[in-house]
Formats: C-alpha cells, structure tokens, sequence
C-alpha cells in the first residue's frame, strides 16, 4: 500500500541541526552525478585539473583511480561505473583544508559507508547531516531538487554507492512492496525534497567497506568483485532504513563510534600484546561496558575475538611465508605456549598448523 501524504510528511520531519562548517561560496564547484555511463569516461577527465595529480585506468574506460588531489590534501579516489545510473566509489584521502561545493544526484539514491570521515551535507528546504568519525547514511534526491552544499574535511575512508531511480525499480520489479515506505515513494516519483539520514552504523557495512579498500584483485576480477559489493551494500542499506526507528536514528552514537574505531585502530597496533579491557576503555573513553556493546553493535564480534582474528591474520600470513617454525609463529603472534597457539588455530581455521603450511605450499592446478 502506498503512503499517504500524512504518511511522508511524518516520515519527512526533522529537528533542524546547526551547522558545522560555512555555506560554499557562490562561485563554489558544482558536481552533478551523471545518469549515462559515458559522461564517466575516463577520457573526459583532465590530467591538468589541480585536484588530479594521476589517472590510472583499470578494467574498463568507466574503471579508474585517481590519485592525489593536489595542494588540498594527499590519497587516491577509485571510481568505477557498473551501468547507466549505477557506480561505486571509494577513497582514503586526507584533506589539508575544508571542501565546500553544491552537490546533485538527480533522481538518485546514494549510500555512504565511512570508517572515517568529517564533513556536512544540506540540502535546500530538507535535511542538514553532520557526518563525523564512522558512519552510514544515505542520500535521496528526487528529480527537480536543488543541488545539496556539501563539506568534505579532515581523514576520509569511505565507499559510496549510487543508483538512479530507474535502476533501482528495475532491481526491485514486481517487489517494490518489500522496500520502505520512503523508498515506494521515491520510485513512484512521489517523493516531494531530498532527504538524509543516519543509518544503523552495522557490522556487515563495514566490512563491505574494509572489504573493498582491500580488495587485491585486478581487471575484470576487480570489477565483478566491487560490483557484487555495491549490490551488497545497496541490500544492507535498505534493510537498515527499514529497521531504524524514524528513519533516522542511529544503534550507537557518534562518541561511541569514535570510541571503538578508535580501539579497532590501537588494537590493530598491538594485538601481540593488548591492553586490559579497562585501560583500553579508559584510552577511548569509553566505559568498559560501553565499549564492550559497542564493539558487538559496530563490529559485530567482542573485544577478544576481534584481537584473536588479528592473530590469526597474521599466523595465517607468516604460515605462508615459511620463513618461521611454528613456534616462533605463536611467540610472534602473542601466545606464550605454542600449544595453546595450535588450540587456537584449529578453532579458527579447522584445522592445525602445519597442515595449513602445506595447503600454503601445494602447487595450484
């Protein structure tokens, strides 16, 4: 059933949220996010823009990182179009300075997963979003709407997915019942200014975003896997929107989320030899409680299995390698017994050390 007007003006009010950074100049870029594949081309970008230091294609002429973006700040951005009106992009860039500019995605739905990111979006008779620390949110801007201002500033990881209204009815033919109430709209062209929320900041959103900035595959392999990501992200997205009371309410808050990425990033550090829980809450400060559930919200897995899989990454790496004994493997990862590091092992993996040596060492087919 369709929602009425009532419905979508109740689904469409927000509290009105002060603003972090200046509105963009007047004479401030604009970008438009095209619907057609070929107005990404590679070939209509330009070596000699001052925010482009190097273009590097990839699989395809819609495929491509560009790296650096000059005397604003340092990092690389991948873009890549899967279709008409469907793209993923992702990047890791430290920004000198703030970035304003007016952003449009006409007639499109964008989907934004950080692990870090500072910055702020407003949109003209609709939402004001403050983006900070790790987050997810996403963007829909029905045909006609003003451009948004938009603030990028300081460290940003990040994937973005954006698809046109069109692709996603395409997607969704025949079921678009299943999608929320705000999504019906939006694809029936009722949907009357754009809005932004916060999402449910999951564990499965993250690691589609960790999965992405690691991905080690190239060419048409890459592309296949990034565009499987962007579906995935896209399903994630949706169902959180569906489950976030208000559309817009948030399972941790930003200080807890700064917290525990804060951790993730110390427990990475020193995962041979982690600190107690209580001085690493004390170090993000968090309570040893708060940082405990939100762990489990964020991450989706407790303080102690995170760090044992970290172990485990690395056991499986050095393996590998070859260049150490088994023992010398277990002291290096953080156990005092190489008993307890074969223990561990099994239950990670199935399976024992040495055996995972040598599946490491089989010729391939």
């Amino acid at each position: 059933m369709m929602t009425s007007p009532d419905r979508q003006s109740r689904i469409v009010s927000r509290s009105v949220l002060a603003r972090r950074f200046p509105a963009p100049a007047d004479d401030a870029a604009t970008v438009v996010v095209p619907y057609a594949l070929r107005d990404h081309d590679i070939h209509q970008l330009d070596e000699r823009h001052e925010l482009v230091e190097a273009i590097k294609p990839l699989s395809d002429r819609y495929h491509y990182r560009l790296q650096s973006i000059g005397h604003y700040g340092e990092g690389q951005y991948e873009f890549c179009g899967l279709s008409d009106g469907f793209f993923i992009v992702f990047g890791d860039v430290k920004l000198d300075v703030p970035q304003s500019l007016y952003v449009s995605f006409p007639d499109s739905l964008q989907v934004h997963v950080s692990s870090a990111s500072d910055g702020e979006y407003v949109f003209p008779h609709g939402d004001k979003l403050s983006l900070e620390a790790a987050n997810t949110s996403i963007f829909i801007q029905p045909a006609g709407a003003p451009a948004a201002e938009a603030t990028f500033a300081g460290c940003n990881r990040y994937v973005g997915v954006s698809i046109h209204r069109e692709v996603l009815k395409t997607l969704y033919a025949g079921g678009e019942r299943e999608l929320p109430d705000i999504l019906q709209l939006f694809l029936a062209g009722s949907l009357q200014r754009s809005l932004a929320r916060l999402l449910p900041l999951r564990a499965a959103l993250l690691r589609c975003l960790e999965d992405v900035h690691a991905c080690p595959l190239e060419g048409r392999r890459r592309r296949l896997f990034l565009q499987s990501k962007a579906v995935e992200i896209l399903c994630h997205a949706i169902e959180a929107l569906e489950h976030a009371e208000g559309f817009g309410s948030a399972e941790a808050t930003m200080l807890t989320a700064r917290g525990v990425m804060k951790a993730q990033r110390l427990l990475e550090e020193n995962f041979v030899a982690p600190p107690s829980l209580e001085d690493l809450a004390h170090e993000v400060g968090l309570s040893r409680s708060g940082l405990c559930a939100g762990f489990r919200q964020i991450l989706g897995q407790s303080v102690f299995d995170y760090t044992q899989d970290l172990r485990m990454q690395q056991a499986l790496a050095m393996l590998n390698e070859r260049d150490a004994s088994i023992s010398q493997i277990a002291y290096a990862v953080g156990y005092n017994r190489p008993s307890s590091f074969s223990v561990a092992v099994q239950r990670h993996f199935g399976t024992t050390p040495t055996e995972l040596r040598r599946r490491g060492t089989l010729p391939a087919n």
